[in-house]
């Protein structure tokens, strides 16, 4: 349980600024540790010194009609969740996602699968019967420690079926274990995290509740795998205690109060730290904010959110209540940079659209240069459950957020960075021109990675090879800052590989 004590460790400590332009770099700052992978500018956690680049957030485009249909259709979806995953051995794209033929009729775990990540093969597969919600699965791996857990899904489920929340006290969060993602064995002791309901103002008698409610876990849950701090992470669906804590109730709440999302970790995905708030309502939002789900996914060391927004206080064409998604980003899985304007839009222009009132992020993979963003959308509003569909919108490959620079140019200057890796690639579409040089952390250009010494980048790519004259695996350890000068160009990230 020591990595739980080191991430609540980091969460005290951390803060992170929003986008933002220029800032002095400061001599005595913290060199940041930065591990292979891919390292995004979608805010300022590495970058000291921004001039001339104004920042754009780049929406995905819609395929522009589902992929699987709703409830009485040949997909039978049910839920805005799914999980999709790629086998490179099979070359196959997997689905889970929870499927329902009527309303009277079991909830269950369904799975598909595909070529190409966009049509699915026919008939579904009923995999088990849910008494809740969720279709969340993490792929540990073929080099996984135990090959009959190498599948792990996380889910909300009632303890037993027909009952109310407040009325079942073995309601809660529950994982189960596969082999092959097919055939699951649910865990015992059910639940994992502490059924909370006698705290809940339906569940107390007395119709007060407690403050302990805040630390329930509730109906929405997502997991995936954190490479940096060797953890599972969990955001899971929380509310408000009281009900009016930040002054609006839902309508649709029973009156439990507002819908916000915590987070949880795991190292082992049975044992699960007590969820702690990383959502909730500031002070520049819209009164009537909600925290419908989030979807996190790594990008080195930083986490993506993909925060599901609810706002009830605009009806859908038939039932309460619109949604979108917008991108939040943390270094420390608890204080999020989150944006207020929405990166993935419910289609509100055109009332024919299956996403017309909602557009909820489900799961984001990259395939090749591209990232696949598959969502629930709904047609009618929030709590309609017969048009609920799950879609897909494409997107470059991390292209969430670009640094641009005009005909001026403009530069952008990391903060003290010390690398692991050999290799360099740089994510940028550049119709002019983009330079490097590493420096040291006093700003003189270390000798081999100076002005002339790395070769311009040009064009259009995800992975621009930086070739320098210097060796770039001599860097590993050392701390350097990377400086990018640009002109006519978008600057994304980069990626640290390997040395091979």
């Amino acid at each position: 349980m020591k990595n739980l004590v080191r991430i609540f460790g980091l969460v005290a400590v951390c803060g992170i600024r929003l986008v933002s332009g220029g800032s002095p770099v400061v001599a005595t700052e913290q060199v940041i540790n930065l591990e292979p992978g891919r390292h995004l500018f979608i805010d300022d956690t590495i970058v000291g010194q921004s001039d001339g680049l104004k920042s754009t957030l780049h929406r995905p485009v819609k395929l522009g009609h589902p992929i699987l249909k709703g409830m009485g259709s040949d997909d039978d979806n049910f839920q805005p969740y799914a999980t999709v995953l790629y086998d490179e051995e099979r070359r196959r794209f997997r689905l889970w996602y929870c499927s329902r033929k009527s309303k009277d009729a079991g909830i269950f775990l369904s799975y598909a699968e595909s070529v190409d990540g966009i049509e699915w093969e026919k008939p579904y597969q009923e995999l088990f019967e849910l008494h809740g919600f969720g279709s969340c699965v993490v792929d540990e791996g073929p080099a996984a420690a135990n090959p009959a857990r190498r599948y792990k899904m996380i889910y909300w489920e009632l303890g037993r079926p027909h009952r109310r929340y407040y009325d079942d006290a073995a309601a809660g969060v529950g994982v189960a274990f596969s082999p092959d993602g097919l055939n699951w064995t649910r865990h015992q002791p059910h639940p994992v995290l502490p059924d909370l309901w006698s705290h809940s103002v339906k569940g107390d008698p007395d119709g007060g509740g407690s403050i302990r409610w805040r630390e329930y876990a509730a109906d929405i849950v997502h997991a995936t795998w954190d490479p940096l701090r060797n953890i599972y992470v969990a955001y899971v669906k929380s509310w408000t205690w009281p009900p009016d804590e930040f002054g609006y109730v839902s309508p649709t709440s029973d009156g439990l109060g507002r819908r916000l999302a915590s987070m949880t970790v795991s190292p082992d995905f049975v044992h699960w730290s007590k969820p702690v708030r990383c959502f909730v309502p500031r002070p520049d939002d819209f009164s009537s904010i909600e925290f419908y789900a989030c979807r996190a996914k790594p990008r080195g060391n930083q986490m993506i959110n993909f925060a599901c927004i609810l706002n009830e206080e605009i009806a859908g064409s038939g039932g309460s209540g619109i949604g979108y998604t917008v991108l939040a980003v943390s270094s420390d899985l608890v204080h999020w940079n989150r944006m207020k304007e929405p990166w993935l839009p419910h289609s509100s222009e055109n009332p024919e659209a299956a996403d017309h009132a909602v557009a909820w992020v489900a799961d984001v993979i990259t395939v090749g240069d591209e990232e696949f963003i598959y969502y629930g959308g709904y047609s009618g509003g929030h709590k309609n459950f017969d048009d609920r569909t799950i879609n897909l919108a494409r997107l470059r490959k991390d292209g969430f957020l670009s640094r641009d620079a005009g005909r001026e140019g403009g530069r952008l200057l990391t903060k003290v960075l010390r690398m692991k890796g050999g290799e360099l690639t740089i994510n940028a579409d550049v119709s002019g021109v983009l330079r490097l040089r590493v420096l040291e952390p006093s700003g003189k250009p270390l000798a081999g990675f100076g002005q002339g010494e790395i070769e311009p980048i040009r064009g259009d790519a995800t992975d621009h090879a930086v070739k320098a004259r210097g060796d770039l695996a001599g860097l590993a350890g050392k701390p350097v800052r990377l400086e990018f000068t640009l002109r006519e160009a978008e600057l994304y990230g980069f990626e640290l590989l390997e040395a091979r």
